[in-house]
């Protein structure tokens, strides 16, 4: 090949790639449409309010009168009130209800700033005083959990009880790769990759089914169809990038012993084996605590299986003798 052909050649294959950056370019900052969210998220006898706390403002659900109940969301991509939405209506009855959407998910603001485990600790103490809901029993999950941890250690006036399914300090190492953390200090690269492959229906249906559902039989349309328009809405991909960069985290270990509120653990296993080693080393750290065992059920237990999650929340919210397990 002569000279000037090799020159042609390789000119040609630079115009190819910075066609290529270009056009990665214009997807990773393309606007997002703006789908509308899915009235499955919240069940209709509740009604949707808004309030303002420092972060943004919150969007909630709300129902029924009574002491103050607070359903916290876990932490991943497209989550919202609406994991807690088949459980939550069996207490309105009994309970003044509510089911935030933590800031920079679902239906709530999605600031495009590095928030922290600390931010949203306060965020959540801000949205259960604004909301005159304090003393509250929070149900929380996962990493939406350990925030609430922080918040309990933070601001103890403000939390009556916890009862934590599966919580966690991080998110799980299979969530987030080495790659995805990498990424997220490059928010172009970030956002390519969140709005091009994380947060499509695809994604959310593998990931549901990988790390949500203990049986992948009991997933859903409407459940990934819900995950998946949260996970599209413009900004969500901020919260994610905070999640992997690992500014969430929470040093689950050391607030447990700084709650001075009784602390439900609940956690798949069958009643009557023994924990495994996790769930009973936390068990020891939290004072008064209860760990019950759930048996067939997994991350997603309030949507896989909200019939059995709700009876063993009415029995440790009885305000009866409560028996250490």
């Amino acid at each position: 090949m002569s000279p000037r052909r090799k020159k042609r050649v390789f000119a040609g294959l630079g115009a190819g790639l910075l066609g290529a950056v270009f056009l990665a370019l214009r997807f990773a900052v393309r606007p997002v449409s703006k789908a509308r969210v899915p009235d499955a998220i919240s069940p209709a006898i509740f009604q949707t309010k808004a309030l303002h706390t420092s972060l943004g403002q919150v969007v909630y659900h709300e129902s029924g009168s009574g002491p103050a109940l607070v359903f916290i969301h876990g932490i991943r991509t497209g989550a919202s009130s609406y994991e807690w939405s088949k459980v939550y209506p069996q207490f309105a009855a009994t309970h003044r209800v509510l089911a935030p959407d933590l800031i920079g998910f679902g239906e709530s603001a999605r600031p495009d700033a590095s928030l922290t485990a600390a931010d949203y600790a306060r965020s959540i103490a801000e949205f259960i005083r604004g909301a005159h809901a304090e003393p509250a029993a929070i149900v929380a999950s996962g990493l939406g959990a350990g925030l609430s941890v922080l918040m309990a250690s933070q601001h103890p006036e403000v939390a009556r009880q916890l009862l934590l399914w599966m919580p966690a300090g991080s998110s799980e190492p299979g969530e987030v790769s080495a790659f995805r953390r990498l990424a997220s200090m490059a928010p172009l690269l970030q956002r390519f990759i969140y709005r091009n492959y994380d947060s499509s229906r695809e994604a959310m249906r593998a990931g549901l089914v990988a790390r949500g559902f203990a049986d992948p039989g009991r997933l859903t349309e409407e459940t990934v169809d819900v995950y998946a328009t949260c996970a599209q809405q413009y900004g969500a991909e901020h919260a994610i990038r905070n999640l992997c960069a690992g500014r969430l985290d929470v040093d689950l270990e050391a607030r447990l012993p700084m709650v001075p509120r009784p602390v439900t653990l609940l956690w798949p296993g069958q009643p009557g084996e023994a924990p495994g080693e996790l769930p009973a080393r936390l068990q020891g750290l939290a004072q008064g605590s209860r760990l019950v065992l759930a048996p067939g059920l997994a991350e997603l237990a309030a949507i896989e299986g909200p019939a059995e999650i709700a009876a063993l929340l009415a029995e440790e919210l009885d305000p009866g003798p409560r028996v250490l397990r």
